[in-house]
């Protein structure tokens, strides 16, 4: 009897220690830490002759590092670079990451750009712009945003809030990368007009947040507006509304998230 008491005892020590072994490390708490030990640019502008070199610190060693999503590798400098910005990524062993945005530029080369921004205001129909102008180097310059081809179109309209990196190119290829950021201002998104009749079609129901379900009740303003991130987390994954509440459209789900984001008003 006490060899099994001993036997389930040592099992439950063992469990223990697993669980903690296997629980997953809060990376928010991690100190890691990317840095740039040495840059060479490259010796024009058509070259690939650049290269950088990060080191990390903090955090659990190993490392591993990643240029511009690329494979993971031990080795922490990257070469046969051409000009452009480029995301370095310092992994450890908990799994935290840390980046560091690098600009190779090219020997000489004088190209540069302005920007000026206009703020996105609207939800559904962003009306967030930028307009860069090229300088320096040779022209014409051509640019581009996200995906697609170079083009001498310098204005990029209809934009949300957030971070955009833009390519400025001149005739002999050189490039410039500006990472330019859209402010996000008030939008306006109304509760009563916009929000309560969604919400009231496919959230505000007996079987799951309509009247008289507690801390769940989110007819009761109060309670809805202290659980506005999780209504917004939730509408965004799609995990709400459950059953037998119907569906959410792409832009009910953009309105929530513009209310949430607008500070949740009784508006």
């Amino acid at each position: 009897m006490k060899s099994k008491l001993f036997l389930l005892f040592g099992l439950s020590i063992l469990g223990c220690t697993n669980n903690d072994i296997n629980k997953q490390f809060d990376c928010a708490t991690s100190d890691l830490a990317i840095t740039l030990l040495a840059k060479t640019n490259t010796s024009n502008c058509k070259a690939i002759d650049g290269k950088l070199k990060v080191s990390a610190a903090g955090g659990d060693a190993p490392y591993d590092f990643s240029l511009n999503g690329g494979i993971y590798q031990t080795n922490n400098e990257f070469l046969n670079l051409g000009p452009g910005s480029y995301a370095v990524v310092a992994k450890d062993a908990n799994g935290c990451k840390a980046s560091l945005q690098i600009e190779i530029s090219a020997f000489n080369s004088t190209l540069d750009a302005s920007i000026a921004v206009v703020k996105n205001t609207q939800c559904n129909t962003p009306n967030g712009s930028i307009t860069i102008t090229a300088s320096g180097g040779i022209a014409p310059y051509s640019y581009l945003s996200g995906t697609g081809g170079f083009t001498p179109n310098n204005l990029f309209s209809g934009l949300k809030g957030g971070i955009y990196n833009i390519i400025v190119k001149d005739a002999n290829d050189c490039q410039k990368t500006v990472s330019v950021t859209v402010p996000r201002d008030n939008t306006n998104t109304s509760y009563i007009n916009q929000i309560q009749p969604i919400l009231a079609t496919s959230c505000n129901l007996p079987s799951c947040h309509g009247a008289g379900t507690g801390a769940r009740d989110w007819t009761n303003f109060q309670n809805l507006k202290t659980n506005a991130n999780n209504v917004k987390t939730r509408t965004g994954n799609r995990s709400m509304p459950i059953n037998p509440g119907p569906a959410l459209t792409q832009s009910q789900i953009d309105l929530i998230a513009c209310w949430v984001d607008d500070g949740a008003a009784n508006n």
